[in-house]
């Protein structure tokens, strides 16, 4: 906009200094027809500005990698319509932290139409994205007027699952009962009573209450509670920086998300229930994985919760956590190792470590503690098809 009102203070100079010099009335009548022009300019872009329209529309979710558009609409509702709108979006991923302003120019909007801002789908995560300024632009480009655009949404970028076989080593010491329960799921532990109801056809008979039902004089049945931990855990601990304060690659955070997330559906696809946690703020953030549904929500949760600055969190957090969930089985998955913190957490559960890599070659290495297997980016769609935890 600085470069049109030099142009125009110039042209307005030139004027003034043929008029002067010509004392003619032809160039005084350019001089006030370019004394006038801003103010014309101001009332044509205001008309244009209440003349047109722009609402955006956003997809919900893509896999990383794949094409995503913001779309743009621009309609109009007057018989003026701006020649430029300029776009500043707000993209803010809640995953890594990290906030982007992009200013996009619609040049020739005021034919309307729909415009369509391609998204940046390299990393995982819940991208918020609003819009921060709608300006639109005279013909001339003097002046920019505001326009209304009250947008805010997100779409989430998922990591790409890989179909992995995930058997165990040493088998985890699963149980079927647990030490918290469901209250609003009944379960298979029959230690725990969720609810007591009168008998249905389709009931087995080990469940029904003979005692109870010999007082009611009718069939009652004990409906079983639903535990909400498990033996199994799966540990995500990533970072948002690396120790030398660079930000870790994309395609390595990705591929960790993906991996955790492969093992989880996995281990749902064998039936063995367990829980999904990830290190964030402080604090690990679990969810417990029996069923599709479950999984589901433990996948939003992986690429919606706020990573620490640095990895190494959750090893840190863990001795705590497992106290209140008594894990016998963990597979941690990570981009970085600490063979101390590792080996103490080698000595309080039965650990698998699943190590994404940047580069490198695949490789099983046992620890006095634990077990490392090192997964390059590469070879995790390609080759991996089996990981033994």
């Amino acid at each position: 906009m600085l470069r049109p009102r030099i142009v125009y203070l110039a042209a307005l100079a030139v004027a003034a200094i043929v008029f002067v010099g010509t004392n003619e009335p032809p160039a005084l009548a350019f001089l006030a027809l370019l004394a006038l022009l801003p103010a014309a300019c101001k009332l044509a872009g205001v008309a244009a500005a209440r003349g047109m329209t722009v609402e955006l529309g956003l997809p919900t979710s893509c896999r990383v990698g794949q094409p995503l558009f913001l779309a743009v609409g621009v309609g109009r509702r007057g018989p003026s319509a701006p020649q430029r709108i300029e776009l500043e979006v707000t993209f803010r991923n809640v995953m890594l932290g990290e906030e982007e302003r992009v200013r996009v120019v619609l040049e020739g909007a005021s034919r309307g139409g729909r415009f369509e801002l391609p998204l940046d789908t390299a990393a995982c995560g819940r991208v918020e994205v609003s819009a921060a300024e709608v300006l639109s632009f005279d013909p001339l480009g003097l002046w920019r007027e505001r326009m209304a655009c009250p947008f805010s949404g997100s779409y989430t970028v998922y990591p790409a699952l890989v179909d992995l076989s995930v058997p165990f080593e040493r088998a985890p010491q699963a149980r079927f009962a647990g030490s918290s329960y469901d209250r609003h799921r009944k379960g298979q532990d029959m230690s725990e009573t969720f609810d007591i109801r009168e008998y249905r056809p389709s009931d087995p008979l080990a469940a029904i209450h003979w005692k109870l039902s010999s007082k009611m004089d009718k069939l009652m049945v004990r409906e079983a509670s639903h535990p909400s931990n498990y033996d199994v855990l799966v540990l995500v601990d990533l970072g948002r920086r690396l120790p030398n304060g660079e930000r870790p690659p994309a395609d390595v955070l990705a591929a960790a998300l993906g991996l955790a997330a492969s093992v989880s559906y996995d281990l749902c696809r064998q039936s063995l229930g367990h829980n999904v946690a990830v290190a964030s703020e402080g604090e690990l953030v679990d969810a417990m994985v029996d069923s599709p549904a479950s999984f589901d929500s433990a996948l939003d949760l992986l690429v919606s919760v706020p990573l620490p600055l640095s990895f190494g969190q959750a090893a840190q957090l863990f001795d705590a956590y497992r106290r209140e969930c008594s894990f016998t089985k963990t597979v941690l998955v990570t981009t970085m190792v600490d063979h101390v913190a590792l080996g103490v957490m080698g000595r309080l559960t039965d650990l698998s470590v699943l190590l994404v890599e940047a580069g490198g070659a695949e490789s099983v290495e046992d620890a006095e503690a634990f077990r490392i297997t090192r997964i390059p980016v590469d070879a995790l769609e390609e080759r991996v098809r089996s990981v033994s935890i």
